[in-house]
């Protein structure tokens, strides 16, 4: 991959007008995770391309990896604002910030874009599992939370992330019986995942195992 990154980076030195190229080069970035790269790279393309919504998205997931919110969501919502007639491509841009405003902290900006994202795909499993994670962390629209996890642990009954941020939600909820269900099943099919295991080590506490409890809390801590 490397080496087909280079050959497209020689390729734009001859003509660095090339929209196509611009657009792997940036895909490969992620690809390796490669987020200096990306970061870099897409910065430049915006200087040639300063209207296309592509790179500003580029843009905006280089920095949120960066963990720069404030440019990730500066970029973001420039790309935003001139996009045009690409709903599947508005609702990646809306899940982003998404992210990147629950980073901030901007918690209002953050369910409004998730909701926005939702609208326009009511499946979304990023926008699910996030968003639901979310509210659980912050104690706020738990009903809704429960209904998105349940709806995304029926796509997907065997993903232990999303059986995690299931579990997680009744736990928020004080379901402990029924959190406890989905928590463990999410330990066995992933058992070297810390949070995972920390998150099953807590309601177990809460179903008064507690021996078992701290069994799970101190593999968490060697993980």
């Amino acid at each position: 991959i490397n080496e087909g990154h280079n050959a497209y980076m020689i390729s734009l030195e001859k003509n660095e007008n090339n929209f196509e190229i611009w657009q792997t080069v940036l895909q490969l970035d992620i690809e390796t995770k490669n987020y200096d790269n990306l970061l870099k790279e897409s910065e430049t393309a915006l200087e040639i391309f300063p209207n296309q919504a592509t790179f500003w998205y580029y843009n905006g997931t280089a920095h949120w990896f960066k963990k720069n919110y404030e440019e990730a969501a500066f970029a973001l919502e420039q790309g935003k604002r001139i996009l045009v007639n690409n709903p599947p491509f508005l609702g990646q841009f809306e899940a982003q910030m998404g992210d990147v405003y629950n980073a901030l902290k901007q918690y209002s900006k953050s369910d409004a874009a998730f909701e926005n994202a939702l609208k326009l795909n009511p499946d979304n499993p990023h926008v699910l599992n996030n968003y639901s994670y979310f509210l659980s962390i912050r104690r706020k629209k738990l009903a809704k939370a429960e209904e998105m996890a349940k709806h995304l642990v029926t796509q997907e009954p065997d993903n232990p992330t999303y059986l995690d941020t299931y579990g997680w939600v009744l736990y928020a909820a004080q379901k402990f019986d029924e959190a406890s269900i989905n928590l463990e099943k999410a330990a066995k099919a992933s058992p070297n995942s810390a949070t995972i295991t920390e998150h099953y080590g807590d309601v177990l506490f809460k179903t008064k195992k507690v021996e078992e409890a701290v069994i799970q809390w101190k593999k968490a801590k060697e993980l």
